[in-house]
């Protein structure tokens, strides 16, 4: 080995070894004096943030995933759930969240600018991952899915569909019970019988799996509670 480099790793070592003592010493240090804040994990995200004098509303059997986000004036009904990566924003235009509807992981609501109008999603109503709502009104009963950019003033009316990856374009209404895909957004189809029960089913298990994810988080903080104390 070269010197230098031989030099240059025992120098390493050494300097690492003088941290970890360092850093041994203080632990003892912390727990002769009863602190214990340097064993606490720490999450610098921030799921529900207030921002302009709002303060997000959540009902309390709402949940919010902690790595999704709410923040500003959000209302967010019973049973209604914001999941990972997702962004709900009511910064520049409030957004209303019905009961029994799921925000999916990576998805955007809310306002692009203080032109687009508020955000008023409904009852029973699924958000697939990935989809982005901008200043829009979605009836009950409808299925947003994967990747569906939905624009301004766009009007989805109760128990209508709008397929995955599609673009509807701003001021269009889509009728209730049909299907619409493409970029732009087009009629499909009309909603069959057999779809639109599955539209009326879908939320409840995502009110069901986040009853799940919210007992695991709440398990996990008791745990941490227990350790700490």
């Amino acid at each position: 080995m070269n010197p230098i480099n031989g030099l240059k790793a025992v120098l390493h070592r050494v300097g690492f070894a003088m941290r970890e003592s360092g850093q041994a010493l203080e632990r003892v240090g912390c727990r002769l004096q009863g602190i214990y804040s340097f064993e606490e994990k720490l999450n610098r995200h921030a799921t529900v943030l207030p921002m302009r004098y709002n303060v997000p509303a959540l009902d309390k059997t709402s949940w919010v995933a902690p790595s999704g986000m709410v923040a500003g004036s959000v209302t967010l009904g019973e049973n209604s759930s914001v999941w990972y990566g997702a962004i709900v924003r009511g910064d520049f235009q409030p957004v209303t969240v019905g009961s029994n509807s799921n925000i999916q992981d990576a998805a955007y609501v809310g306002a692009t600018s203080e032109f687009s109008g508020p955000v008023t999603i409904g009852d029973n109503v699924s958000v697939g991952h990935g989809a982005v709502l901008k200043g829009c009104t979605v009836g009950n009963n409808v299925l947003i899915g994967m990747n569906a950019i939905i624009s301004e003033h766009v009007e989805i009316q109760p128990g209508a569909v709008i397929a995955a990856g599609s673009y509807v374009e701003e001021g269009t209404t889509v009728p209730s019970g049909e299907v619409w895909a493409g970029s732009p957004a087009k009629k499909l189809r009309d909603v069959r019988p057999g779809e639109a029960e599955y539209l009326k089913s879908l939320p409840s298990r995502y009110t069901e799996l986040a009853g799940e994810h919210k007992g695991i988080m709440k398990v996990l903080k008791m745990k941490q509670a227990e350790y700490f104390s």
